[in-house]
């Protein structure tokens, strides 16, 4: 008798740590069905092509869902969680993403037009061919992110993180980037005519064939930048670290003397 009820009690207890499990698991926590809201979990679920335009999702937990072609203009994602999201071809213009978590996100040609991204991380996400022209994206993190092909006309991107960042024939021209890192990025064929980078560090930047026409890099730092073909027409200069290692003079501009 004893030995049964003991069978009994141990199948029990069994079936009740496996169902603690099951539901205490992050997959069965996941809400896919709850509707928009702050701290919603939706974590790997398919929202492909929906319209959370306005949402309120601050501080979601967002990650690997399946945001494709949906459109999330003007939602309000403050500090969610977007780590590996796929946002492909979404629509996040407006939208607020200050402080949110975009580490590994595929964004190819995501529209970001206009959108307030202060302090985002963009560490390794894919942003090829994505629009963010006017977005305001200071002290923004984009170590190693793919940039290339897209379209950062007046994007505010003073103090941003670029390093590594691929950034060939993006278009950054009247964008702000000052006390921005660039460091080792790749700018080959990109525009950044007119832009500000003032006090911004290109150190072993790739700048070949890179437009920098009529841009600002008073007290840029350029140390070991690869610069051929790069057009420093018009660029103010004053007190820049060039290349080699010079400082430009006060009143250099479209040379460094």
């Amino acid at each position: 008798m004893q030995t049964n009820m003991t069978l009994k009690t141990k199948h029990y207890l069994t079936s009740a740590f496996c169902l603690a499990l099951l539901f205490s698991s992050p997959l069965s926590q996941a809400g896919c069905d709850d509707p928009p809201a702050p701290k919603v979990n939706w974590k790997g679920c398919d929202k492909a092509g929906v319209d959370l335009s306005g949402a309120d999702l601050r501080s979601a937990a967002l990650d690997k869902v399946n945001f494709e072609g949906a459109n999330l203009s003007k939602a309000n994602l403050r500090g969610s969680y977007l780590g590996r999201a796929n946002l492909r071809q979404a629509n996040l213009s407006k939208a607020k993403l200050i402080e949110a978590y975009l580490v590994g996100a595929d964004l190819r040609q995501a529209n970001l037009e206009q959108a307030l991204a202060k302090g985002a991380t963009f560490d390794r996400a894919i942003l090829t061919e994505a629009k963010l022209d006017g977005a305001f994206l200071e002290e923004a993190q984009f170590y190693d992110a793919k940039l290339n092909r897209a379209t950062l006309v007046k994007a505010n991107l003073n103090k941003a993180d670029l390093s590594q960042a691929d950034l060939s024939e993006a278009d950054l021209s009247s964008a702000k980037l000052q006390e921005a890192k660039l460091n080792r990025a790749n700018l080959e064929d990109a525009n950044l005519s007119g832009a500000d980078l003032q006090k911004a560090e290109l150190n072993r930047t790739f700048l070949v064939n890179t437009d920098l026409s009529n841009s600002d890099l008073s007290r840029a730092i350029l140390v070991d930048a690869e610069m051929i073909s790069t057009d420093v027409s018009g660029a103010i200069l004053d007190y820049t670290t060039w290349n080699d290692r010079r400082r430009c003079r006060s009143g250099s501009v479209g040379e460094c003397k």
